[in-house]
């Protein structure tokens, strides 16, 4: 490439000459250009921030008497926690996976029951309670509003142990049998995937409310898990007429 050679004449004295080269020159309008660019989105970036305000990072809390109704934050410590909770989270679920592949493929005949879960789910209601469920609320669906069960989900032990897992309701009337969230399995030897469940952290109580596309149901089935797929809670929930 080419050099840029500027001269220059003032009143009687010698002229002068400056050699630039192009490339040195091409490459500072470059880098001027994308350092102006990384100011200009740095600058609009913590703009939307500031007018954002903190309420709107949500991360959860274990203070409060109650994770649903909690306001988020944005504290240092509440972030670290949220992070060491996602990373605590995806080792679990690596670990069920391993123990899945591991586990074997017969039913176990001591409790066929659990032949609807992933072979790693193992009974644990007796050895309890870690956790348990009060105040049930039924709201039948109306072609406008889906049929809704809510109830409160307590810690049973220390408000320092956060009990971690998983939330299934499974709703059943005469003809179909409904899942909440979504915890069914297209295919393969198991029906639930208790992993698809709800996430729940309580340290004292928060609300669960299930919604499933009907108006009316028979009766609930919940079932809370840990991470670690022990069922903690096997418990049906008649309705009445």
């Amino acid at each position: 490439m080419s050099d840029l050679r500027l001269v220059i004449y003032k009143d009687q004295h010698s002229p002068r000459s400056i050699s630039l080269s192009t490339r040195t020159l091409y490459r500072t309008l470059v880098l001027g250009s994308f350092a102006s660019l990384f100011f200009i989105g740095a600058t609009i970036l913590l703009i939307k921030l500031y007018l954002r305000g903190p309420t709107k990072i949500s991360v959860p809390s274990h203070d409060d008497q109650s994770d649903s109704i909690i306001g988020p934050t944005n504290s240092p410590e509440e972030l670290i926690r949220a992070l060491r909770d996602e990373i605590e989270l995806s080792k679990s679920r690596l670990q069920n996976a391993q123990a899945l592949q591991n586990a074997p493929k017969e039913l176990d005949s001591k409790n066929p029951a659990l032949g609807l879960f992933s072979p790693i789910v193992t009974d644990k209601t007796q050895s309890g309670p870690f956790v348990k469920i009060a105040n049930f609320k039924y709201s039948p669906g109306d072609g406008k509003s889906p049929l809704t069960l809510t109830f409160e989900l307590h810690n049973a032990g220390s408000a320092e142990i956060v009990q971690k897992g998983y939330i299934v309701v499974l709703a059943r009337n005469d003809s179909s049998l409904l899942g909440y969230p979504n915890i069914f399995r297209n295919s393969g030897p198991y029906l639930i995937d208790f992993e698809k469940g709800e996430t729940f952290q309580v340290a004292r109580f928060r609300l669960v409310n299930a919604q499933f596309s009907a108006e009316r149901a028979k009766n609930f089935q919940i079932l809370i898990f840990s991470r670690s797929g022990e069922l903690l809670i096997n418990t049906m929930h008649e309705v009445s007429n």
